[in-house]
């Protein structure tokens, strides 16, 4: 079982809001921890929101619609702001701030808290990797299917793999993962 960093009130982390509603999003966020629940699996953190670390594009289309614990052992819902009353990241991020802030702490799990925003950002590429890949993987086999005859039909999984190679050849030449293996695996 891998071990994970266990935070006190009151510190800085970087973490990421998950819901699961849709968990195949992941929103990088540095926070304060202002509470805990121990559990000696997997300890949760009540955090206050302090800076996003994504476009404010992808949160429209993704942080007002997702269901978040603001409570332990409480129900999720959504947050109660609109995306419409905010025209940038900083609007967002100070609204979080005000007064009324305890309405808007998060829940998150210590598995998705690192002390590092570095730590943070290479969980992120793991788990980014993987989810496209599993795209990948989807797609090859939807456009590969007999009786698929649309625009992305295509005759095998090996020309899957070879126009693939094709487009992403050049963001593998640091030969840290091998681009053929790579889509064969898929």
């Amino acid at each position: 079982m891998k071990k994970h960093r266990i935070f006190n009130k009151g510190e800085q982390i970087h973490c990421f809001l998950t819901s699961y509603s849709d968990s195949n999003v992941f929103i990088p966020i540095k926070a304060l921890v202002m509470d805990t629940q121990w559990d000696p699996v997997n300890p949760k953190y009540l955090v206050k929101i302090l800076k996003f670390y994504d476009s404010f594009d992808f949160l429209k289309r993704h942080f007002f619609d997702l269901n978040f614990f603001f409570e332990f052992e409480k129900r999720a819902h959504n947050i109660p702001l609109k995306s419409s009353d905010f025209k940038k990241i900083t609007d967002l991020e100070i609204r979080l701030n005000q007064t009324d802030e305890k309405r808007f702490y998060v829940v998150v799990e210590s598995v998705m808290a690192v002390k590092q925003k570095l730590d943070l950002q290479q969980l992120f590429n793991d788990i980014q990797f993987f989810l496209i890949c599993r795209k990948l993987s989807e797609a090859k086999e939807l456009m590969t299917r007999p009786f698929y005859k649309g625009s992305f039909r295509l005759d095998s999984q090996s020309e899957f793999n070879i126009r693939m190679k094709n487009a992403f050849s050049d963001k593998f030449k640091n030969g840290e993962i091998s681009i053929d293996r790579l889509f064969d695996s898929l």
